[in-house]
């Protein structure tokens, strides 16, 4: 799984993404990006507290990312603030594509079509979620700079910034966001 950190920037960028020609948005529209890219590990609650064991875990399937990012965007419609349904579903997929990118378990990507879906990782597990667990935060930093250019990225692509501007920043970028993804890669799975 990937961490809750690397979900939540997901639908920050997404958030920024859908914004970045908006005229002084509210703080609070990023609300619904980060909670359609966090909830499908709202199915946690249930094995926590009532020991459920969901398999597959169907909160990790492309069509909850859309049933989650459809109901968002009535909630946020009905509450008189109105989201680009495309973003949100952006900031939904990016959940189970993240924890695919790890590749520890079978992601239920086409439920109930298929049972589950595995890759290769390249972004590393999060691992035991204990603030004394230090491959918890060795792997939080590797996912942060494999996914913080990348988001950085697409967030300048959907402002409309041109090349020029941001190319030396992608040149001296580029050779540290490969060490962190060859360094995720070459981790023990």
């Amino acid at each position: 799984m990937s961490s809750f950190a690397g979900h939540a920037l997901a639908g920050v960028t997404a958030y920024l993404c859908s914004s970045g020609r908006a005229r002084a948005p509210s703080r609070w529209a990023v609300v619904p990006f980060v909670f359609v890219a966090v909830c499908p590990d709202l199915d946690y609650l249930g094995v926590w507290l009532l020991g459920y064991g969901a398999h597959p875990r169907i909160t990790h399937s492309l069509l909850f990312a859309l049933v989650a990012a459809v109901a968002v965007q009535c909630v946020a419609k009905a509450a008189g603030n109105t989201q680009p349904l495309r973003w949100l579903l952006l900031a939904s997929v990016s959940h189970p594509l993240l924890d695919l990118l790890v590749g520890a378990h079978p992601v239920p990507l086409f439920w109930p079509l298929q049972d589950g879906v595995a890759v290769r990782g390249v972004l590393p597990s999060a691992g035991a979620l204990r603030v004394g667990n230090a491959y918890l935060w060795r792997n939080l930093l590797i996912e942060l700079g494999v996914l913080l250019p990348v988001f950085a990225a697409l967030v300048a692509l959907a402002r409309g910034h041109a090349w020029g501007r941001w190319r030396a920043w992608t040149w001296c970028i580029a050779p540290v966001w490969a060490a962190f993804v060859i360094w995720s890669i070459r981790l023990p799975r």
